[in-house]
């Protein structure tokens, strides 16, 4: 598994395009039977030739006399011409620092080694339960294939942490369920197989804290806990010590051994009643989405220093449709100033019929993936080349939607899976993530043999171009 140091993303996807072969001149010689003319040329050429071998003979005799009889000439100092750059501090590897807006982290040095992550979901709470997979039959998917990376529940969707936790607000909480018992083993076993770790935590959605400590929580004027119309229950995403909260958990992870944080659920509930809520009145004067970048910005804070990146999970709709961001609190640009990797879930299942000119988007996953992952190139090509930009990382999907309806859907299978890959690479785009909840993953969809990957990927690649 290649690693290298973390630097401009769109510099790195940069290809060198040709043209194509070169036909060259066409020439036609020209024939003649002029015997005469062709000695008289001939004499004048080689009169010509003699000429200028004396003429260049004397020229140099000439040149070398003088150069041993005199010095040369000093050449006068110039004052070079500085261009103004924004200051960029290099890191060990060589590689310059991002720079991020507002002086954010000027003081940061990165030092970390990037990994072009082709991963899986890990559904850490059905591991090996029923016929569910375990760990080493996924470990030994991923010896076989392409697959180099994990993304490892840590906190779930209900809200529980899934290891033994230490930090006192962690504990005060008590939302601990012991799945992963010794977490630097389960993430050291992982290592002894090169595989690419990141740890999935769930952010704002939360069952289990908002229960246990309501002063985190999302209220309803009333002061009872606000729940949404699916049921669930969110922490306040203005509030700090929320934010602290799923952070530890974060570093906790960190210090475990994983390569890189993941939050999902980076955003406020969908619910238009949400808006309604009660938030302590730490929203005055801010946007959803000052609050969920707020956020990513404390997280950043916290977590690159001790040498991890840092992702998040979006909206794919937010890409093109503001309304969709601003809704949930997510601005696909402003969190890419900051995050290390944003990961669009560009599902085909998920869009509604007809987008992008699809009658049924789960039957082209080709069209929408390219469709989507374009748009994303061209939306945050506003952030200029000099500043940090997000790696683009998206989920694809690995499951049947059935639920769609007979005639709307297609059956997941191999050849739906490399057109979502091919699609991500023809955007350009050099990583995936697969994601089925079951993790009953297409196998046979994985490329097998590693050392011919990159000459079959862009041979794929360019097919579709």
């Amino acid at each position: 598994m290649s690693r290298r140091s973390y630097g401009n993303g769109r510099r790195r996807r940069s290809r060198n395009r040709y043209a194509g072969p070169d036909f060259g001149k066409l020439y036609k010689e020209k024939k003649s039977n002029r015997l005469l003319g062709f000695f008289v040329v001939l004499l004048i050429s080689a009169g010509i030739g003699v000429g200028a071998y004396f003429v260049a003979d004397y020229h140099l005799d000439k040149k070398e006399a003088k150069s041993e009889n005199t010095t040369p000439t000093p050449v006068p100092e110039m004052t070079p011409v500085v261009t103004q750059e924004p200051e960029i501090t290099p890191d060990v590897t060589g590689m310059p620092t991002s720079v991020y807006p507002d002086g954010f982290m000027a003081d940061f040095v990165d030092t970390r080694e990037r990994v072009d992550a082709k991963g899986i979901y890990v559904n850490t709470a059905y591991l090996g339960r029923g016929d569910y997979p375990t760990i080493d039959e996924l470990i030994e998917m991923l010896d076989e294939t392409e697959l180099n990376a994990m993304v490892i529940d840590i906190k779930d969707d209900v809200g529980s942490i899934l290891f033994d936790a230490q930090h006192p607000l962690v504990n005060e909480i008590g939302s601990e369920t012991l799945y992963i018992r010794d977490l630097p083993a389960f993430v050291g076993k992982l290592k002894e197989h090169d595989i690419y770790c990141i740890a999935r935590i769930v952010c704002f959605k939360d069952q289990v804290a908002t229960m246990k400590n309501p002063e985190l929580a999302v209220r309803n004027h009333d002061g009872s806990i606000y729940v949404d119309k699916e049921g669930e229950r969110w922490l306040n995403p203005y509030s700090e010590k929320a934010w602290e909260y799923i952070v530890e958990v974060a570093k906790e992870a960190a210090e475990a051994g994983f390569d890189e944080i993941n939050f999902d659920y980076l955003r406020t509930s969908a619910s238009g009643s949400f808006t309604q809520a009660d938030f302590g009145g730490l929203n005055e004067g801010k946007t959803k989405i000052d609050a969920i970048t707020g956020f990513v910005k404390y997280a950043c804070q916290e977590l690159k220093p001790m040498g991890v990146f840092v992702s998040g999970d979006v909206f794919g709709t937010i890409i093109n449709s503001k309304a969709d961001g601003e809704s949930i609190g997510q601005s696909y640009v402003e969190l890419s100033r900051y995050l290390d990797y944003i990961c669009p879930m560009v599902y085909p299942s998920h869009y509604s019929f007809g987008y992008a000119g699809l009658k049924y988007p789960d039957t082209k996953p080709f069209q929408l993936l390219l469709t989507e992952l374009k748009s994303s190139v061209k939306k945050l090509s506003v952030i200029p080349e000099e500043q940090h930009c997000a790696e683009v990382r998206p989920w694809l999907q690995d499951f049947t939607a059935s639920y769609l309806g007979a005639g709307r859907y297609a059956t997941y299978g191999p050849q739906e899976i490399r057109a979502q890959i091919s699609a991500t690479y023809s955007a350009g785009y050099d990583e995936w993530l697969l994601w089925n909840a079951a993790m009953f993953f297409t196998e046979e969809g994985m490329l097998r043999d590693k050392d011919q990957l990159e000459a079959e990927l862009r041979e794929e690649t360019e097919s579709k171009e």
